[in-house]
């Protein structure tokens, strides 16, 4: 009998779309064809800041160093959040009609700059889960495992009586 329901962030109740980050941040860069290119080859850039192992001074110098931006930390800051697109209608609505049956969490990897121009936004949203986990705040991030024991720890779920919603098919396995 499933008890707990953990929900994804990005792509699932809130829209997202990377293209949008990897133009704006190509529009900064000295050679733009290079960040379309190396975006994917700088994971772990973004991995370590969404996992809380960089700063966002540090995450933005990382940018710059890799891509040859001389853009101010407001110019990346917006470009980063070119991809938050506002959280999907009926979403809140979801969230609390769930909530009188099951025990509802959310679980994002996300990072600080994101996190700072949504949380306004998504008040009402956040505080409508049971509890909500962040990978910058909590060190760790999907697909690992270990992020996925820390909540089902943390919130005294039994995986057998969990069910995770994603919309990435590698946090999906990390999951399972």
């Amino acid at each position: 009998m499933i008890k707990t329901i953990i929900f994804d962030l990005g792509g699932v109740l809130y829209r997202i779309n990377h293209e949008r980050t990897r133009e704006a941040l190509a529009a900064l860069a000295v050679t733009p064809e290079a960040v379309l290119l190396k975006l994917e080859a700088q994971a772990d850039v973004f991995s370590n800041y969404e996992s809380g192992k960089l700063t966002s001074a540090e995450f933005r110098d990382s940018l710059r160093t890799s891509y040859g931006m001389t853009a101010s930390d407001e110019q990346i800051d917006h470009a980063w959040n070119a991809m938050l697109g506002g959280i999907f209608p009926q979403s809140i609505e979801l969230i609390r009609s769930l909530k009188s049956r099951y025990n509802i969490f959310l679980l994002s990897n996300i990072n600080d700059i994101h996190y700072k121009a949504i949380d306004v936004e998504c008040a009402e949203l956040f505080g409508a889960f049971d509890e909500c986990f962040f990978s910058y705040k909590i060190g760790m991030r999907k697909p690992d495992t270990e992020i996925y024991s820390h909540v089902l720890h943390a919130t005294n779920s039994l995986p057998e009586h969990t069910i995770f919603i994603d919309d990435a098919p590698q946090n999906i396995l990390g999951a399972r």
